[in-house]
């Protein structure tokens, strides 16, 4: 008789360990989805691009301004002591702080020359540097959150920021009527707040030492600036359409575009949940490299890439019905980007879950270097299949890109660290 031939107990403790993470990591992304019809009654399309043009803008400079420092604390956290880790996040703090004006000084030059490229106010855009800083701050408490395993704590943090963001920019768009800015106004506001908390609960539990050492930030800077280009990619990958969305087209399609990325972003809210926990655990298992279990781990990435389908075809069923439910008639149209952008999540978070193999195995030129390669043929696709599709060329292309990143790292990975992908689909004897 035939019988499973599967452990599932290493399933069962990923399982384990991603239960808390997804279900505060779903609450909190859930919120500024739920008061979509909120947003979508007060602000029209145009209006709400201009909120999407922010936020692209925000992430291209959190990119810029270190937001892979993040990966610095992961790689080092179990095979380090806390005296070193808060000298890395001292010398880290410091170098986004010095990244953060620069950015804010070439932004001043770049507007100065090139505003009608960019449709936003010189007011804006120079908070943007502020709100970086901010945002970095906070996301190096909740990695070492993470790494602590307090999930608890780190819901309350995710939750917290989310909610200050959201009641601020309802106060601001309802209550006092200030339209798209009061939406950017709720995110900077909440990101310096939650920023400042997270400083105080790391200072007040020794991660943070101020102590400038060359050597500490030799080492912070040898892993971080190749990172960056994968960090900068992954923002023009994920969020160009947008900018190329209002230069072809206009600022009306571009709202009902950005509502479409919001339903499909789902996708992307699976992934990360699924991410926080895979990652501290996969760099754990790698830190005992030779007793690591190649099968158990295989199986765990496939798991994981069932979910992730399983996702995709749920938010494609109902598409429909959501855009009904949390918009109104002028955002319908929508539906035509969801299904490119959901199976694009979907190779963005099988490369994730690939990633820290990668770094751990020292390979950050070769992610700095395809990271590189992919944001140029992201940026001429989108040209090109704007001339030969339309507006419906910038989602082709978000999809196509995810599915070349997804081969790069998986064929990389699989040199470095060979898996028994065959074998592990062998569940039955």
């Amino acid at each position: 008789m035939n019988k499973v031939n599967i452990d599932l107990r290493g399933l069962i403790h990923l399982g384990k360990m991603s239960g808390g993470y997804f279900v505060t990591t779903f609450v909190n992304n859930a919120i500024p989805f739920l008061v979509l019809p909120i947003l979508t009654r007060y602000l029209a399309p145009e209006q709400y691009a201009n909120v999407a043009l922010f936020s692209f803008y925000l992430a291209l400079v959190n990119a810029l301004t270190g937001y892979s420092i993040t990966t610095v604390i992961g790689k080092h956290f179990f095979d380090s002591d806390k005296k070193h880790i808060a000298s890395l996040i001292g010398n880290s703090l410091l170098i986004v702080l010095a990244f953060s004006l620069t950015a804010m000084l070439l932004i001043f030059i770049t507007h100065l020359f090139w505003q009608k490229y960019f449709n936003l106010s010189l007011f804006w855009f120079i908070l943007i540097p502020l709100t970086s800083f901010a945002f970095i701050v906070f996301s190096m408490g909740m990695t070492v959150l993470r790494n602590e395993k307090k999930k608890l704590l780190f819901g309350k943090y995710q939750i917290g920021n989310t909610a200050i963001n959201i009641a601020l920019s309802l106060l601001l768009i309802v209550v006092f009527l200030q339209g798209w800015q009061g939406r950017v106004g709720g995110i900077v506001v909440a990101n310096i707040i939650s920023a400042l908390l997270m400083y105080c609960y790391l200072k007040s539990n020794g991660y943070v030492l101020f102590a400038i050492s060359k050597k500490v930030i030799k080492s912070i800077l040898n892993i971080v600036m190749p990172l960056i280009p994968n960090s900068f990619q992954s923002v023009i990958i994920s969020q160009v359409g947008i900018f190329f969305m209002q230069y072809y087209f206009s600022k009306e399609l571009l709202g009902v575009y950005a509502v479409g990325f919001q339903v499909a972003f789902a996708i992307m809210l699976l992934n990360s949940a699924l991410a926080l926990s895979w990652s501290p655990y996969l760099y754990e298992q790698l830190a005992k490299l030779q007793a690591i279990n190649k099968m158990y781990l295989t199986r765990m990435f496939l798991a994981l890439i069932a979910v992730m389908f399983l996702g995709v075809v749920f938010v494609n069923i109902f598409s429909d019905i959501i855009l009904r439910i949390m918009t109104n008639r002028q955002y319908f149209s929508a539906k035509k980007f969801i299904p490119w952008f959901t199976i694009g999540f979907f190779f963005q978070g099988l490369y994730i879950f690939l990633a820290p193999i990668l770094i751990k195995f020292e390979k950050q030129k070769y992610i700095s270097i395809i990271s590189f390669l992919n944001m140029i043929t992201m940026i001429v696709m989108n040209i090109w299949f704007v001339r030969a599709f339309g507006f419906m060329g910038i989602a082709y292309a978000f999809t196509l890109i995810y599915f070349l990143m997804f081969l790069a790292f998986a064929w990389k990975a699989q040199q470095v660290f060979p898996l028994p992908w065959l074998k592990a689909l062998k569940v039955w004897n």
